[in-house]
C-alpha cells in the first residue's frame, strides 16, 4: 500500500506542486493587501482550485500537465496582481460593478504600483514551479489510465461541482430571508481578501452581478415607506435661514484639511510653516474658513462619483454603480429636481466639471437621471467662444479649475435667475506628480523656501515630493475659490448665496494621506484609522448669515443634501435619504458602500463582530446607539435598492411625489 501511494504521488507530482503554489501564491496577495494569512471563507476559492488541479488528471502525459499548470498559475499571478493594484490605488477589493468602470480605467491609472512584496514572493513560487517541477520531467511514469481513476476523478469532479454549486447558490440568493441587510450588521465578513480570497471573491462577485438580481416588490410597500417619516425642521434651529438663496456646491477632488492648515499632532508629516505663510499661500481657503460654519468631524469614506451622488440625491444603492446600471432613471428627490419641483422650470440647475464629458458617464446620468438641465464638461469649456481655456494646460495634463471657472462663469452664476450650481474640482485629482500648468505655484512654494524637491537619497522622498506638488494643486483650488466668491460678490449675490465646499474622500493615492497623518491601519491594528477619513465640510451661507464656528458633531457626505434642504427651509420625506441636517440633533452613520464598512469618529467595524477600532470613549451605551442607527439605516438602504431597481419615479409614482412634495411646503 505505501509502495502504491508513493508510486502515486510520484505520477502525480504536478498537481501537488500546483496546488502548493496557487494557495501560496494567493496567501501571499492576501497577506499584502490585509495583512491576514489566512481565507475565512475559503469554500469558493478551494472549490475552484479544486477543478482547476481536477482538469489535470484528463490530461494524458506530463509534458501536458506542466505547461497547463505554468499558464494557469502565471493566469491567477497576474490577475492576483491586478487585484493589488486595483485594491492599492482604490483601497477596495473588486466588485462586480467596476466592470463599469473598465472604460475610464486607462484615464485614472497613470502608474501602476506594483507590490514589491507580492511580486517579489509569488514570482519566485512561480518561477521555482517552472524551474523544480521541469526536472522530473521524462523520470517518472506518465499519467495512467485505467479503470479506477475513471471512476474516481469524475467522482471527485461531480463531488467538488456540487460544493461549488452550494457556493454559488449561498452567494447569491435573494434578501428574502434578511430584507432589511441586518446581515451586514450580524455578519462576519471582513471587506477584505481575507474572506474569500481574490480568486474566490471574483468567482463571487461574478456569479452575484450575473444572477442576483434586486427587485422592487410591492411598490404600494415602497409608497408607504417613502411617505411614512417627515422632516419639518422643527428640530434644526437653523430651518429656512436662507429661504429663497441660490446654492453653490464645490466638491473639492481629494481636498484635506492638511492640504491648507497645519497641525503637528494630527498632521506630523504635513505643513511644517507658520500660519503666516500658509494664509499667504491660501489666502482664499482661510479667508472661506474664517467667516464659515465649519464641521470639524465630516468623514468622506467613497469614491469621488459615490461621494458626488450622496451630496446631491442624499442616498445610493448597493451592488450597483448609479452612474453606469441607472443612467436614465428618474431620480425625483435630487436636489435638482427639488428645485425645479418647488422653484418652477425656470430655475437654473447646472452641473460643471472640467473632466472628459463621458468619465464616470456623467455626460448621461447627471441629465438624464439626476435632473440637471445640463452637464457642462472640458470639452464644451474648449468650444466657448474666445476662450482660451486650453492655452495654459500642456498635453496630458489635467486642466485648471481657476480656468474652468474663468470659462464658466456667466452661467455659474446667472444674477437673472435662482440657481442651483454643482462645480467638480479636479486640479487636486492624483497622481501628485510635476505638471507643467503648475508652475506659478511651484514658484510660489519656491520663492518661500518651502517644499523643495528631494533627491533620492532622502528618507520617504516619494511622499515629500508628493506633499509639494498637492501643497502646489490646493493652490489652485484656492484660486478657484477666491474666484467663485469675487464673481458672486461682484454680481451682487453674495448676500443670497449659499456656498457649500467638502472633501470628496481623503488623499489615498500615493498613501499621501497616511504619510501625512502617520496613520497605516494593517501595520498599526487600525489605531486611529477614523482620522484617516476625516476631510474638510464648510458652508458660508451669505454675507449677512456667515459666522466662524467650528462645530464638532459627526457628519457625513449623505447630510448634505438635507442639510442644504434645512437651511433653504424644504420639508422633505426623510426616508429617501441616509442623513440628516449638520444642524440638527440627530447624529448620522456612515456606511460605505465602495469599502464594506461602517464608521462614525469614534468607531470602525466592518461588523458589529468585527470592530476594527473603537475610541477609549465608546461604551455599551454607544455601541447600543450605533447598532439602533445601523439598522434604521439598513432598512433604509433596502428600499432604496428596490426603489432604483424598479426605476420606482416613473408615471404616477413621480407625479404623486411632485404633488405630496408641493403640498407638504405649501405650494399649490
Amino acid at each position: 500500500m505505501k509502495e502504491k501511494i508513493v508510486a502515486w504521488i510520484k505520477t502525480n507530482y504536478l498537481p501537488l506542486l500546483f496546488i502548493v503554489a496557487a494557495v501560496f501564491i494567493e496567501l501571499t496577495a492576501i497577506a499584502v493587501t490585509s495583512g491576514a494569512f489566512y481565507i475565512r471563507n475559503p469554500w469558493m476559492y478551494l472549490t475552484v482550485l479544486g477543478l482547476l488541479t481536477l482538469v489535470q488528471f484528463f490530461i494524458p502525459s506530463n509534458k501536458a500537465r506542466y505547461i497547463y499548470s505554468i499558464v494557469t498559475l502565471s493566469v491567477i499571478f497576474i490577475m492576483d496582481l491586478v487585484f493589488i493594484v486595483i485594491f492599492e490605488l482604490t483601497e477596495t477589493i473588486f466588485d462586480f460593478s467596476m466592470f463599469n468602470l473598465r472604460g475610464d480605467a486607462m484615464a485614472i491609472v497613470e502608474e501602476i504600483p506594483v507590490n514589491f512584496v507580492y511580486g517579489t514572493v509569488s514570482g519566485v513560487l512561480l518561477s521555482s514551479f517552472i524551474v523544480f517541477a521541469r526536472l522530473p520531467l521524462g523520470k517518472v511514469a506518465e499519467p495512467t489510465t485505467h479503470r479506477l481513476k475513471k471512476i474516481i476523478v469524475p467522482s471527485l469532479l461531480a463531488v467538488i461541482i456540487a460544493l461549488h454549486t452550494v457556493c454559488v447558490f449561498f452567494s447569491v440568493r435573494t434578501n428574502e430571508a434578511d430584507p432589511y441587510l441586518t446581515e451586514k450588521l450580524y455578519g462576519s465578513a471582513d471587506a477584505s481578501y481575507a474572506d474569500r480570497s481574490p480568486i474566490g471573491n471574483l468567482v463571487t462577485e461574478i456569479y452575484q452581478g450575473a444572477f442576483s438580481k434586486t427587485e422592487m416588490g410591492d411598490s404600494s410597500d415602497v409608497t408607504d415607506f417613502i411617505y411614512k417619516e417627515v422632516e419639518t425642521g422643527e428640530n434644526d434651529p437653523m430651518f429656512g435661514v436662507a429661504k429663497d438663496y441660490n446654492v453653490v456646491t464645490i466638491l473639492g477632488e481629494t481636498f484635506e484639511w492638511f492640504s491648507f492648515m497645519r497641525d503637528d499632532a494630527k498632521y506630523p508629516n504635513g505643513h511644517n510653516i507658520s500660519e503666516d505663510i500658509l494664509r499667504e499661500l491660501y489666502p482664499n481657503l482661510y479667508k472661506f474658513y474664517d467667516s464659515s460654519y465649519v464641521f470639524n468631524n465630516f468623514y468622506a469614506r467613497e469614491k469621488t462619483d459615490i461621494s458626488e451622488n450622496l451630496s446631491i440625491i442624499g442616498s445610493y444603492p448597493l451592488d450597483y454603480l448609479l452612474n453606469y446600471d441607472y443612467p436614465e432613471n428618474n431620480i425625483e428627490y435630487s436636489l435638482p429636481n427639488t428645485f425645479k419641483t418647488l422653484y418652477g422650470e425656470d430655475t437654473q440647475v447646472i452641473s460643471f466639471h472640467n473632466g472628459n464629458r463621458t468619465y464616470y458617464n456623467r455626460n448621461k446620468y447627471l441629465v438624464d437621471a439626476v435632473g440637471f438641465e445640463k452637464f457642462v464638461a472640458a470639452e464644451d469649456m474648449e468650444a466657448l467662444p474666445g476662450d482660451d481655456f486650453t492655452d495654459h494646460i500642456p498635453e496630458g495634463e489635467r486642466n485648471l479649475d481657476s480656468e474652468m471657472i474663468k470659462a464658466c462663469k456667466d452661467e455659474m452664476f446667472p444674477s437673472d435667475k435662482r440657481f442651483y450650481t454643482y462645480i467638480t474640482t479636479i486640479s487636486m485629482h492624483g497622481k501628485f506628480s510635476h505638471r507643467e500648468s503648475m508652475a506659478r505655484h511651484y514658484e510660489k512654494l519656491d520663492a518661500k523656501g518651502v517644499y523643495p524637491l528631494v533627491g533620492e537619497e532622502e528618507l520617504n522622498f516619494e511622499e515629500k515630493n508628493a506633499f509639494r506638488y498637492y501643497a502646489a494643486a490646493t493652490m489652485e483650488l484656492d484660486d478657484a475659490l477666491g474666484m467663485v466668491m469675487d464673481e458672486l460678490k461682484n454680481r451682487g449675490l453674495e448676500d443670497n448665496t449659499m456656498v457649500v465646499i467638502f472633501g470628496d474622500h481623503n488623499a489615498y493615492y500615493q498613501s499621501l494621506t497616511n504619510y501625512v497623518k502617520n496613520i497605516y491601519p494593517i501595520t498599526q491594528k487600525y489605531e486611529n484609522v477614523t482620522e484617516l477619513y476625516r476631510v474638510p465640510l464648510m458652508i458660508r451661507i451669505g454675507e449677512g448669515l456667515s459666522q466662524a464656528e467650528v462645530i464638532e458633531k459627526f457628519t457625513y457626505t449623505a447630510d448634505i443634501p438635507p442639510t442644504i434642504m434645512s437651511l433653504l427651509g424644504i420639508k422633505y420625506y426623510s426616508n429617501l435619504f441616509y442623513g440628516h441636517s449638520v444642524f440638527s440633533a440627530e447624529e448620522s452613520l456612515l456606511y460605505s458602500r465602495a469599502y464594506d464598512v461602517f464608521l462614525t469618529d469614534k468607531i470602525y467595524f466592518t461588523t458589529l463582530k468585527n470592530i476594527k477600532y473603537s475610541h477609549e470613549s465608546v461604551n455599551d451605551a454607544y455601541i447600543n446607539d450605533i447598532e439602533s442607527r445601523a439598522l434604521t439605516l439598513l432598512k433604509k438602504i433596502s428600499y432604496i435598492n428596490r426603489l432604483f431597481a424598479g426605476n420606482y419615479f416613473t408615471g404616477e409614482n413621480a407625479t404623486l411625489y411632485e404633488t405630496k412634495l408641493k403640498s407638504l411646503n405649501g405650494i399649490q
